[in-house]
């Protein structure tokens, strides 16, 4: 398993660290995605990510990539899939990850990870539930999740986490638009763990920074670069990711 959990924000949701990923998504966007980032504090360890999707009124299929470095004692390379089906007010979607896990000189192993979910969305209001199902025995997780968007400048969501052997964590997440700057904000309990993110945009082009901190030592940094192409915004989806 991971030395220690590392959380990634979607490239272009620099403020939303916590929360894991509805697979059943909708998004008429075409959209790539590089980041950086640094989970712990005072060690040399280091992320490197990729992310791209595409979607439309019926289909969506999004894909990532993580290399994870810790000094020269640990890597890890993390593989994403994403692919959903949507109607007029649902849509199903199915995921799942593969991650080679590499002690160099003493053992490398493979782990992977399975996602369901179903989301809906009606005018302004919307929400979804997905199942996690990790192989090799670790923990299942449920996550449910609601979001209001009254208009493209603010968008609210609430997710509530359910993982074996662990507490239930409640995660607040908020995106305000600001021109061409977008401020994201989420609080999640029990920690508290708090991640703010701001994200700039111009025309195709955009670039956020974001940061995390934690009642324990995961705090996190992170920069990216991203380009989308999309008829009309719509960053703040059905994952609220």
């Amino acid at each position: 398993m991971l030395y220690a959990e590392v959380r990634v924000p979607k490239p272009w949701n620099p403020g939303f660290f916590d929360g894991g990923k509805n697979p059943a998504e909708r998004a008429d966007v075409f959209r790539l995605g590089l980041l950086w980032t640094e989970p712990m504090e005072g060690v040399d360890y280091q992320v490197l990510g990729f992310a791209a999707e595409w979607g439309n009124a019926r289909y969506y299929s999004g894909i990532s990539f993580e290399s994870v470095f810790l000094d020269s004692l640990y890597r890890s390379e993390n593989f994403g899939l994403d692919l959903s089906f949507s109607t007029l007010h649902w849509t199903w979607g199915a995921g799942g990850s593969a991650a080679v896990q590499i002690v160099p000189g003493e053992a490398s192993w493979w782990e992977w990870t399975v996602r369901v979910g179903c989301a809906f969305r009606v005018q302004k209001f919307g929400g979804g539930v997905w199942g996690t199902y990790p192989g090799n025995g670790f923990e299942k997780s449920l996550t449910a999740h609601a979001f209001w968007m009254p208009g493209e400048s603010f968008q609210s969501g609430i997710l509530f986490l359910m993982r074996q052997k662990r507490e239930p964590l409640w995660i607040f997440q908020e995106r305000f638009g600001l021109g061409l700057l977008a401020l994201e904000g989420s609080l999640a309990f029990p920690g508290p763990k708090v991640g703010i993110g701001l994200h700039f945009q111009l025309k195709n082009w955009g670039a956020g920074v974001g940061i995390h901190r934690d009642s324990d030592y995961m705090n996190s940094k992170m920069v990216e670069i991203d380009f989308q192409s999309q008829k009309k915004e719509s960053k703040f989806r059905e994952n609220t990711k």
